[in-house]
């Protein structure tokens, strides 16, 4: 597979970042994520960073086998990441309730795409400068005292995820996937990529990006974070530092993330320690032995 990439967090105009993302690669596959914590709502950074260490963990042990049926894979990974939300929320004090995340992700095997979300974090599929595909916002028609109307979908809290899962596409050359947080979309066109990213050098201007779209954005600006890919470009640039190969095992436990924490979540990406990584373990196992009966 010959594909460049590229993710990016900025705090925007809030007083922390509660939006992590990750690209995590392994042989023939790699998983594009971008998670925002629900702001309103404690815990969001601690949920955000839970679903993208779940997610990390879960890509690092599933089989090739288990990867090609990639709808079986988001979706249970998905719940997996709801579950480890909960423990880390009992872990660190919060009503089991509160931590709260938005997802999108994107699994791409051996040139074939499928993506999952649930709220309103979204994906598009860019050909020859056009969105010809794109996630729809699990939002209330009901507009809330902000005049905006809310997510009724999120990882965390008592609902389940119900992500909506995509069919699989095959990729063409030059095609392109933009994921994002709210804060990154609410102002963005396709225009933005040619204007200011070189797929060949895609970490370069991905920084500038962001802060235009801050600066199209109503003051305070919410988290802005994003995930780019282009397929079908050799990546000439340096990859990002937060990107994640499965064989960096430390790395992924750790799972570092683009993400700033807010001041009373001080621990949400450090690494587990051993009891905790046993019951990882442990619930990865069980993970596992889910997907296969999906299969």
């Amino acid at each position: 597979m010959k594909y460049s990439v590229a993710q990016q967090s900025n705090q925007g105009g809030r007083d922390y970042n509660e939006d992590r993302t990750a690209i995590f690669e392994r042989e023939k596959a790699v998983l594009l994520i971008v998670a925002d914590g629900l702001g309103g709502h404690a815990g969001g950074a601690v949920a955000s960073q839970a679903f993208i260490d779940a997610l990390g963990v879960s890509f690092s042990k599933a089989t090739h086998e288990q990867l090609s049926n990639a709808e079986s894979f988001l979706t249970l990974s998905i719940n997996y990441a709801h579950h480890m939300i909960h423990r880390r929320a009992v872990s660190q004090g919060y009503d089991v309730a509160s931590p709260k995340t938005t997802c999108v992700v994107c699994l791409i095997y051996h040139g074939v795409a499928q993506w999952a979300h649930s709220g309103d974090s979204r994906l598009y599929l860019i050909r020859k400068r056009m969105i010809i595909d794109q996630t729809t916002d699990h939002v209330s028609n009901k507009v809330g005292p902000s005049g905006n109307s809310p997510i009724n979908r999120c990882v965390g809290g008592i609902e389940s995820p119900k992500p909506h899962v995509s069919e699989p596409l095959e990729l063409n050359l030059g095609d392109t996937f933009v994921l994002a947080s709210d804060g990154a979309w609410a102002n963005f066109e396709p225009v933005d990529l040619k204007d200011y990213i070189d797929p060949e050098h895609p970490t370069l201007g991905l920084d500038s990006l962001l802060q235009t779209l801050e600066n199209r954005n109503k003051a305070p600006s919410d988290n802005l974070s994003m995930v780019v890919m282009f397929w079908g470009t050799k990546q000439h640039d340096k990859p990002s530092v937060d990107s994640v190969r499965t064989n960096d095992v430390i790395e992924l436990l750790g799972s570092r993330d683009s993400g700033n924490n807010s001041p009373d979540e001080p621990v949400s990406n450090e690494k587990f320690d051993m009891e905790e990584l046993d019951s990882t373990i442990f619930e990865i196992e069980n993970f596992i032995t889910d997907l296969d009966k999906k299969i």
